[in-house]
């Protein structure tokens, strides 16, 4: 495997803005329901990045700009960091636009059903120690 330095870079440090900016706007946002037991900070983070990704996806697609690096620094690292949920719903929305309503609802259910599966087998475990 050959390690692309500037690759990496792009991600690591664009991931440190994404995961420390979806910390902030949670926590401002869940500030102000204090009461309240509900994700509103998760939430509202969610779906700004499905805004993000849709707009800066469409953007570099249809005005074909943007260098490489660059792409992944926003896509997988400030996108990725921010949310993955945001490429869950980019990749979802791509198969759906493409015509394969079949692989676009079997991402869907695939990933939420096995994603709390897997968070059930997680707490499951820690249970066994």
């Amino acid at each position: 495997m050959n390690v692309d330095w500037l690759k990496i870079l792009a991600v690591g440090s664009g991931g440190f803005i994404g995961a420390t900016g979806r910390y902030l706007l949670s926590l401002f946002v869940q500030s102000r329901f204090p009461d309240s037991e509900f994700p509103y900070g998760t939430v509202l983070v969610n779906m700004v990045g499905c805004l993000f990704i849709g707009f800066l996806a469409g953007l570099f697609e249809l005005k074909s700009w943007a260098h490489p690096e660059f792409r992944l620094f926003i896509f997988v690292g400030i996108l990725g960091g921010f949310t993955t949920f945001s490429t869950f719903s980019h990749e979802t929305f791509l198969l759906w636009e493409n015509g394969k309503l079949l692989m676009s609802f079997l991402n869907m259910g695939l990933q939420i059903a096995l994603g709390l599966v897997f968070v059930w087998i997680g707490y499951q475990l820690l249970r066994l120690f």
